[in-house]
């Protein structure tokens, strides 16, 4: 059966090709009507063209996907459109070729309101698939916006699959309620109208639920977030410092750090040689550092701000003896709907994680005994603590179950496992 004439037969994939692409068939090796190996989806992935579609400011889940794609893929284009806060200030395309870098293209920047630049960022898009002359197999659309300019590419002729990819989701995204209704409008078309919504954590299907999107109506499955694990350099037991603690965020509200400086004068009564290690910036990392000098633990605390590259993150993150992601328990945040990645991070180093039990996978840690889940209090924050750094053998028991969580949940295993459920629908026709 030919692989490709069957995307044509895709539910609401169904839309003919004004101009059909010259690709060659991929012929299906499914070993069942509901599998595909390995090496058959590697296989497919390199006969298929992608587009990635984004709003962009740091490094992140979308360019996790790029990464993944760029080396798998007959074609990929990605196109990033900045937010207003990004110091990047023009949407750029990039275009790669069986993982060679082939063409870039950027978009005069434009000054105005900021939904006058969602609509630059709309038109954009089309100018940088109609510069390029480029129809493409599969189209990921990361937030509501992007994926509804993938349907209507997809009307036009120009891709066959879209997947809308919610990277995070909450229910009250604007305070003005016109603009979240939009907000939430465009949201429900994406996913009734996409072949694919891949969400980060099942939560951001159970609040759609409320808004009467009923998951069994829509092609909704969880793709979380991933880890750098086969790529972190895990290190050996003697060599990390157990009394560090390391915190890895943006520096604003909600966020955690507020209840651990309450906690560390606390902790460092304990054990006086602990230590938080700060990573991030933000707009109250001056409040932050103030804090510190009003604490008196100064010495206790330092802040290496923003590091960009996540390999040199990781290396920090491997020597600290518990990682520490003590989320607000706020049902509005979006930490509450989605998998948030600093968890993923310190597991990925084999990095024992206390977490408050606010996003799901806080209780996936709590019952792998990778870390120790607990509520936003902050003598459970101490006691936890406390416990990790003066406890051999439950620092060696987290670190072991640690590895092992962050091992399954490689971006790898996590987008193998995403594309072969899509892969598996085209195949069957489905």
């Amino acid at each position: 059966m030919s692989f490709i004439k069957n995307l044509g037969k895709l539910g609401k994939a169904n839309q003919v090709f004004t101009s059909p692409l010259a690709v060659d068939s991929i012929e299906s090796k499914c070993q069942t009507s509901n599998e595909v190996d390995f090496s058959t989806t590697a296989d497919a992935l390199s006969k298929l063209s992608f587009v990635i579609v984004s709003h962009v400011a740091f490094t992140g889940h979308p360019q996790e996907l790029e990464i993944f794609l760029k080396q798998r893929s007959r074609k990929l284009m990605f196109i990033g459109h900045p937010f207003s806060y990004a110091p990047q200030k023009e949407s750029t395309a990039t275009i790669y070729e069986k993982g060679i870098l082939k063409a870039r293209a950027r978009f005069p920047q434009l000054k105005g309101p900021e939904f006058i630049l969602y609509f630059k960022d709309f038109f954009a898009t089309f100018y940088f698939i109609l510069k390029f002359r480029s129809k493409f197999h599969i189209y990921v659309g990361v937030d509501p916006l992007n994926a509804l300019v993938g349907l209507l590419l997809k009307r036009l002729g120009f891709v066959k699959v879209v997947i809308f990819y919610v990277i995070d989701y909450v229910p009250t995204r604007f305070k003005n309620r016109i603009l979240n209704n939009i907000y939430h409008s465009i949201d429900k078309m994406s996913v009734y109208f996409a072949d694919y919504t891949w969400n980060l954590a099942s939560a951001m299907a159970a609040a759609r639920e409320k808004r009467g999107i009923r998951k069994g109506e829509t092609n909704q499955m969880t793709v979380p977030t991933g880890t750098h694990f086969e790529e972190a350099k895990q290190l050996p037991f003697e060599q990390i410092d157990r009394t560090s603690v390391v915190f890895l965020s943006h520096l604003r509200e909600n966020q955690g750090i507020e209840m651990i400086l309450e906690a560390l004068p606390e902790v460092v009564k304990e054990i006086p040689s602990a230590n938080l290690v700060v990573i991030g910036t933000g707009p109250l990392e001056d409040y932050f550092k103030n804090e510190v000098k009003k604490r008196n633990i100064d010495k206790n605390v330092v802040f290496l701000g923003y590091i960009e590259n996540h390999v040199e993150i990781e290396k920090i993150v491997s020597k600290c003896g518990v990682g520490l992601a003590p989320y607000v328990p706020d049902s509005n945040s979006f930490t509450w709907y989605a998998d948030p990645g600093k968890p993923k991070v310190y597991l990925g180093c084999g990095v024992p994680v206390i977490i408050t039990r606010v996003p799901e996978v806080a209780f996936e840690i709590e019952k792998r005994g990778a870390g120790i889940a607990i509520n936003h209090d902050k003598h459970e924050l101490i006691g936890a603590i406390v416990k990790i750094l003066t406890n051999d053998e439950v620092y060696r028991q987290c670190r072991q179950k640690a590895l092992e969580f962050a091992s399954k949940y490689t971006w790898e295993n996590v987008f193998d496992d995403a594309f072969k459920h899509v892969l598996v629908d085209i195949v069957n026709g489905n």
